[in-house]
């Protein structure tokens, strides 16, 4: 019969542990410190869900230890008081033990490890297993059958298992020789003196010797005559220490063993008080505890031909149904739906969409669960028809659950969320018994529904425990529908235009491969390393800066930079390598990708952790900002005749952003100015006016503004400004100087995601930063990066979502389509009539997509191409 486990916390020293294991800058948005809370707490959820104890209590002091005072007056002298960050929290810890109901243990005069091991000594004797969890080593000495102890070590997640042996090989000693060790060597903490000259190498061997501390006064004359000495002067304060050191195991407790049970907990209160503490990840530590995946681990998909009657016979029945459609181009091949038990229909269609389905689909009172609604509107309005009333989608969740995943999938999903790949064990009636051949069109969007209707109801869940519910209904899922639509409406494309260009760009080529050639005095191909590796480090004796992974001089554009000043050959490559780029992924691509004279790109909505859409096929966020090149690739993408393009384009959102959440007053002063704020920003370091920075100060301060929020290290701005690392340390350190908060924000920013594992931005969207545990301290250094980095790039991101939907909705009724979208600005197509109109409404839409503490500002520009109607400066 298996053993009880009564687990016994050490109270105080596993909570001061804690304080000093994470920062104290991990406070709450009120100011309240709670890194021993959180330890604490996160130490004590780690082990009901992993333990899973039978009894549990945590014991603290209770007063001075009066007993042990009256026999040494000395005892814990000139210990260090603790912080007062620490003992503020210590009334919180006691309130999170409270509402969680597990019992707590303290005596009036009498430590907390006397209580501890007296409920040890007692369980132990009543047939029980006792594990004593603490980072105190007196508890070495209770160490036997039945009787363990989880050293806290470091930190709070290194804990180490103490047993017999493990007792005996780390201090060659066993637990019952514990207290002559300790008597020999001492113990600062708690001021026991030991013997001089008598470390842990020389108490162990003298307990081995002689097998405890009487036995080694009895054989003094033994010893060297130095350490006799020592010891013989230390008689009687040994026999104290050993006295000192011993664990009262008689203690008179209100409470035995089997009492020390987990009470009855209101979920509501514990809610209520890890909310009020922001401890949102062990709220769902917590809540996840012990939750077996759902009950699709024993379901399979049953997935069956429907007649297009039964498939209209479902679209009638109330509550939700999963959806999923397979489309052509304007071409609807197969339909599948499914009200959930793992049941999927499944119809062929004959290309278009029956007028049931479509009416169904366009009733917004019918709520849908579908994987990927942006790609479902987008084939439906290729369709001809629209989809609205989308009340979940698998895929949209899963990226807020989890936004580092490359892609979703819904195996992948399934697997997570349901405990079983559901997709992967689909079978329909037929095919069981072998009648049915595979790769019939019904069967995809069948298995696909089904799977999603079991899907569904456990991401649901999920969303609402991880915080993002309102991120999801509020912000992705409308998105999504505006997506669609700009991937529908394309933009128009300048063919002729970017032949021109394009055979333009191929004599600046040629052009440059022929001074490349001149210049290595020899032709070789540029397209290949080793040639050029030859050329470049061989004959012209360039220094390389660093090797591949396979352990060859590298070609890269990274460690070409730095060479670019020692050769013009390197100048002349890098350039060529640039055109050769622009031309293969856009000029001579672009135009194969066109259809009907527009482009259609796919906006991706899940790709970037941050929150950031991205495109592809083909990538627009890619095209050059700077630079003629660039300029010269946007001029092909026109308005239709009859219209003009117009770009709205926030202005420094990232700074505003950072503004306002590190409610620093010098930089928010300088955008409620109006001011150039990189001119603002080298003025409030250098100590100058505004119209007294130079060019070169203000670029300084551009390159600090944009990369010390996101983690640049002095050596990094080093090498962006030219100028030495200790120079740069001082412009570092002016900065912050200049803009305390701002240093303070971002430390706060590091400390919550290592805590709490995730960054969040202003709506509450993670990332999640597993990098900053890893032991590599270059990953960890990433990990501080991104921490820095996420909940500013994610809260623009968040800004500029909210913003086109809020655009896309004020333009409904008028004569202009959102067309693109790349990093912080719009691009519409609209009638040349209403330009002004369309402009105003965009800017006003956008400045008012969301309140900070500094203004949004937008940009406005028109034009009949891209290049054109970038607004003024951009």
């Amino acid at each position: 019969m298996t053993k009880k486990r009564l687990f016994l916390l050490d109270g105080h020293s596993l909570s001061y542990r804690a304080f000093f294991a994470l920062p104290t800058s991990l406070a709450t948005s009120s100011g309240q410190v709670t890194n021993a809370v959180y330890g604490f707490t996160s130490m004590l959820i780690k082990l009901l869900t992993e333990e899973r104890p039978d009894r549990i209590a945590v014991a603290f002091d209770k007063g001075p230890p009066t007993e042990r005072l009256a026999q040494y007056a000395e005892y814990k002298a000139g210990r260090t008081e603790a912080p007062d960050e620490f003992r503020e929290q210590m009334g919180l810890i006691r309130e999170v033990l409270e509402t969680l109901s597990v019992p707590i243990v303290e005596v009036e005069g009498h430590e907390a490890d006397d209580a501890i091991a007296t409920l040890a000594v007692r369980a132990r004797d009543r047939g029980m297993e006792a594990v004593i969890v603490t980072a105190d080593r007196d508890f070495f000495q209770l160490v036997g059958p039945d009787i363990r102890v989880m050293f806290n070590r470091k930190g709070i997640s290194d804990i180490v298992d103490y047993d017999q042996g493990a007792v005996e090989a780390r201090f060659g000693l066993p637990p019952g020789k514990y207290l002559d060790y300790v008597a020999l060597k001492g113990d600062p903490s708690d001021n026991i003196p030991g013997v001089p000259g008598v470390g842990e190498k020389t108490a162990s061997r003298l307990v081995q010797e002689h097998g405890s501390v009487e036995g080694v006064l009895a054989n003094v004359e033994a010893l060297s005559p130095k350490l006799a000495t020592a010891i013989a002067e230390a008689g009687d304060q040994l026999r104290l220490n050993k006295d000192l050191a011993r664990l009262r195991t008689d203690l008179d407790l209100d409470i035995d063993p089997d009492a020390c049970a987990l009470g009855d907990r209101d979920d509501d209160a514990v809610r209520r008080l890890f909310n009020s503490l922001e401890f949102r990840t062990l709220l769902e530590r917590l809540e996840e505890a012990g939750v077996a995946p759902a009950a699709a681990e024993t379901k399979e998909l049953t997935v069956e031909e429907a007649r297009f009657d039964d498939v209209a016979s479902a679209l009638s029945e109330s509550g939700p149904l999963s959806v999923s459609l397979v489309a052509r181009g304007p071409e609807a091949v197969a339909l599948g739906v499914s009200s959930g038990d793992g049941a999927g229909r499944g119809v062929v269609l004959d290309g278009t969409i029956p007028e049931p389905v479509a009416r169904w689909l366009a009733d917004p009172t019918r709520p849908k669960w579908v994987h990927d609604a942006k790609e479902l509107q987008a084939a439906a309005l290729r369709l001809g028809i629209e989809v609205e009333g989308v009340a979940f989608d698998t895929l949209l969740a899963g990226y807020l659950l989890d936004p580092a995943e490359a892609t979703y999938p819904l195996p992948a999903l399934s697997e997570r969320y349901l405990g079983v790949d559901v997709l992967g064990r689909a079978e329909t009636p037929a095919e069981a018994e072998g009648q049915l051949p595979l790769g019939e069109a019904w069967r995809e969007p069948a298995a696909q529904a089904a799977a999603v209707a079991l899907l569904a109801p456990a991401m649901v869940e999920k969303v609402e425990r991880a915080g993002v519910r309102q991120l999801f209904e509020e912000v992705e899922l409308p998105l999504a529908r505006v997506l669609a639509r700009m991937q529908a409406a394309g933009v128009a494309l300048d063919i002729e235009y970017l032949k021109e260009l394009s055979e333009t760009l191929g004599d600046r080529m040629r052009a440059l491969e022929e001074d490349i050639y001149r210049h290595a005095g020899e032709e070789f191909n540029l397209n290949s390393p080793p040639q050029l590796r030859v050329v470049l480090y061989e004959k012209l004796k360039l220094v390389p800066g660093k090797r591949t992974p396979k352990g060859q001089l590298s070609t890269d554009a990274s460690v070409l930079e730095k060479l670019r000043d020692r050769h013009p050959i390197v100048d002349a490559l890098l350039s060529y390598r640039e055109l050769a780029k622009l031309k293969s992924t856009y000029l001579d691509a672009l135009p194969q990708l066109v259809v009907a004279g527009r482009l259609h790109t796919t906006f991706n909505q899940v790709g970037a952790a941050t929150g950031r859409l991205s495109s592809l096929n083909p990538n627009l966020q890619n095209i050059p900002v700077r630079g003629e090149t660039g300029r010269q690739i946007r001029k092909a993408f026109v308005a239709a005749p009859g219209h003009l393009l117009v770009v709205a384009d926030y202005s420094q959102i990232e700074l505003r952003v950072l503004a306002h959440l590190s409610g620093d007053e010098a930089l928010a002063q300088a955008f409620a100015s109006d001011t150039d704020i990189h001119a603002a920003t080298a003025g409030k370091v250098f100590g100058l006016p505004s119209d007294q920075v130079d060019a070169e100060l203000r670029r300084r301060a551009k390159v600090v503004n944009y990369g010390l929020a996101y983690g640049m290290s002095a050596y990094g701005l080093a090498q962006r400004l030219g100028i030495p690392p200790d120079e740069a340390q001082e412009f570092i350190d002016a900065y912050f100087a200049g803009f305390p908060k701002i240093r303070e924000f971002l430390d706060r920013q590091v400390a919550f995601a290592a805590a709490e594992g995730f960054t969040a931005t202003i709506l509450g969207r993670r990332r999640y930063l597993p990098e900053l545990q890893s032991p590599n301290p270059r990953i960890r250094d990433l990990g501080r990066r991104m921490a820095l980095n996420a909940p500013i790039q994610g809260s623009a991101a968040d800004i500029m979502k909210l913003a086109m939907i809020r655009v896309d909705a004020a333009l409904a009724s008028s004569p202009a389509t959102m067309v693109l979208t790349v990093h912080d600005e719009l691009v519409f197509e609209v009638a040349e009539e209403r330009v002004d109109q369309v402009a105003e409404a965009a800017c006003k839409e956008m400045e008012a997509a969301y309140e900070l503490s500094v203004p949004l500002r937008v940009d406005v520009g028109s034009g009949a191409n891209w290049a054109d109607a970038a607004p003024a400066g951009h």
